[in-house]
């Protein structure tokens, strides 16, 4: 590796390694003056509330590592244009390819970073964080226990089997439930293709319900429609919701094969499992973003300019792809394109205002 790659490297990697510390700790600063009223409501213990944040962290630095990529670039490269270090540099004749390329190959081993946090820590880390939130801290008893492709949940004499909910719309798919007597023996079983919380009460679409005799003789009727009555609501449910924020790649793609196997919507898990990929892209993205912005003018901004630079464009950047990502999980765009549309915006104009710099 040449000097001044070498130079720009370690120049690049320091900055964003202090724009990540600063954003990381005004983040969870913000987190915690969020959350403190309620921890202490509940007398929270404060070892709870320790290891809640420090599981909370990874995702914090995951979620703030692209503004800290934006604001190391603008900062690098606007430094040495300030201090006429890139007017020195193209009048020895190195051009700009020469000041990318170690910027961007240090981007490519931290979004090489981000995907191995993504896969290997960040979903353990966030279960833990709600497991202690809603548990320790909030003191809410565990009602549900997990499974990659199926949620079980334990009721007083009865086992509901779902395979998938949707709590935006009180709806549950793919329903199993299964009733016991106070000796634990089967008196009924109930399936459905889908159920929706109407006016207190379960609509069953699609339904069998079988019953069970002292005999263990089975009779069962199909309905196109019945109202089932179940001290169970859409809150007491949606605990079992499998977060697509507690699964890795891997896990959210065997989630989506399973539940379009079984013909169901995936588009929410199939969003979620494409952002996996691109969310942690935004930081190749935001290099391209802010190289140019650093360089087209001979003297640089400044600091001050591009930490404000860095947030606007951070903001702005975010609301874009999470309002794309949340159109692709409600089955508004394919869940690919919703994924990647603001990427491939924000990437045009990247490379837009990369080629207008003055080579």
């Amino acid at each position: 590796m040449k000097i001044l790659s070498r130079y720009l490297a370690r120049e690049f990697a320091q900055n964003f390694f202090l724009g990540l510390g600063a954003f990381g700790a005004t983040y969870l600063i913000v987190e915690f003056f969020e959350r403190i009223n309620a921890f202490l409501y509940n007398k929270a213990a404060w070892p709870m509330i320790g290891a809640y944040f420090l599981n909370k962290f990874p995702s914090i630095l995951f979620q703030v590592t692209p503004a800290a990529v934006l604001l190391s670039s603008m900062i690098t490269l606007g430094l040495m244009s300030r201090h006429n270090e890139i007017m020195a540099m193209k009048s020895g004749g190195v051009g700009l390819w020469s000041l990318v390329h170690p910027v961007l190959g240090t981007v490519l081993l931290i979004f090489v970073g981000l995907l191995g946090l993504n896969e290997f820590i960040i979903p353990s880390t966030n279960q833990n964080a709600r497991v202690i939130s809603d548990l320790i801290i909030h003191k809410k008893k565990p009602e549900a226990a997990f499974k990659q492709s199926q949620v079980w949940i334990h009721g007083p004499h009865r086992i509901f089997n779902i395979q998938l909910i949707h709590p935006e719309t009180n709806t549950l798919e793919g329903l199993t439930l299964y009733r016991f007597n106070p000796n634990f023996e089967l008196v009924q079983r109930v399936d459905a293709r889908s159920a929706r919380w109407q006016d207190g009460q379960w609509a069953l679409t699609d339904a069998s319900v079988t019953d069970f005799t002292p005999k263990g003789v089975p009779a069962r009727k199909n309905y196109q429609e019945v109202v089932l009555s179940l001290p169970e609501t859409p809150a007491d449910l949606q605990i079992a919701e499998k977060n697509p924020n507690e699964m890795n790649f891997r896990e959210l793609r065997e989630y989506v094969q399973k539940i379009e196997r079984d013909g169901y919507n995936a588009s929410k898990y199939r969003t979620a499992m494409h952002a996996a990929i691109s969310f942690p892209f935004i930081t190749v993205i935001m290099a391209f973003l802010g190289i140019p912005l650093a360089v087209r003018k001979e003297r640089g901004a400044g600091l001050a300019r591009g930490i404000g630079y860095s947030l606007l464009i951070s903001f702005v950047y975010l609301v874009v792809y999470s309002f794309v990502v949340e159109l692709g999980k409600g089955g508004t765009l394919p869940p690919f394109l919703a994924a990647w549309l603001g990427n491939f915006i924000f990437a045009m104009v990247g490379v837009y205002l990369l080629l207008s710099v003055r080579h």
